[in-house]
């Protein structure tokens, strides 16, 4: 059930209505955005306790119609805007700067704001992508949290989180237990020829294995590099490939890393036993299975050729 004032109940039983939505964005970096279908910015606060939210009416912002279900399905609709470098930025999307952002959607009466809102839906943003200078967000219910899947299977891959680790060395079963800041390093950027590609200066090494010597081809393999000045500043991208003279990216960067920019960079895992052994004498925290028989396994019969 919906609540709203007598006073924008009654707007609403209107045959000529002044309504427009507003959509309260808060990523998780705290940051606070709001965006409005009306074609002026809308300054409103729902909450007194907090400031008032400026609603940019600058990103064109269009919702679907809302898919709601009573089988406990996950309530979603699309919302759709133009990039707009003011307002919503390519490079923040690319970044996820959005992702799990809280979103509020609100109807209020533009032209009397004192008749307050009726709180639409509240949910978190889920898929987002972008296509011609357009961006399209899916806005997911609270049901979202129910599809969580608690547990897992046996597979021979690992399961663990790469890094994950509770300072003690003590098992736990579901930590990898390999603790990152023993393998960081700075560097710096020597060139980057292209978006997806950077050139470090010279000097990188298998930082955390002993003895340390140059980072060989595919160290730095599914590994995170973080940016510390430049264009990219604070900004961390994951690293597809490592051939021992070029980092891969595995999406185009937002902006140019420059000569001389400073990065911290860690190397990653493949979460198989490859990895686990030679990379990081970490088995005994394998979270997989190596020996589980498989398909083929299942499927053979005694006089079956290999």
């Amino acid at each position: 059930m919906k609540s709203a004032s007598p006073q924008l109940a009654a707007h609403f039983g209107l045959d000529c209505t002044t309504l427009a939505v507003l959509w309260r964005v808060e990523r998780t970096d705290g940051v606070v955005m709001g965006f409005t279908t009306h074609d002026l910015d809308i300054v409103y606060g729902a909450d007194p306790s907090l400031p008032e939210v400026t609603y940019y009416a600058a990103t064109g912002l269009t919702n679907s119609a809302v898919d709601s279900n009573s089988d406990l399905s996950v309530d979603n609709l699309e919302v759709t805007g133009f990039l707009d470098s003011s307002a919503i930025d390519e490079s923040d999307i690319m970044q996820g700067l959005y992702d799990n952002a809280v979103v509020e959607e609100r109807i209020v009466n533009w032209a009397d704001l004192t008749m307050g809102d009726m709180l639409v839906r509240r949910g978190t943003v889920g898929h987002i992508k972008t296509v011609n200078g357009v961006f399209q967000a899916e806005v997911r219910g609270l049901s979202q949290k129910l599809t969580t899947i608690l547990g897992a299977l046996y597979g021979p891959v690992c399961r663990a989180q790469f890094g994950s680790y509770d300072g003690d060395g003590s098992y736990t079963r579901w930590l990898c237990e390999v603790d990152l800041v023993l393998y960081e390093q700075a560097g710096t950027v020597d060139s980057s020829p292209d978006a997806v590609t950077i050139i470090p200066v010279a000097g990188l090494v298998t930082v955390g294995s002993s003895p340390e010597v140059p980072a060989p081809a595919d160290w730095f393999n599914n590994g995170l590099i973080t940016f510390a000045d430049g264009p990219l500043n604070g900004r961390s991208f994951e690293i597809k490939g490592w051939d021992g003279n070029a980092l891969t990216m595995f999406l185009p960067l937002p902006a140019q890393p420059q000569p001389g920019d400073a990065f911290t960079i860690w190397p990653g895992c493949d979460h198989t036993d490859t990895d686990c052994v030679a990379k990081y004498d970490n088995i005994v925290n394998f979270r997989g299975e190596l020996f589980t028989p498989g398909a083929d396994v299942i499927l053979n019969y005694p006089d079956a050729v290999a």
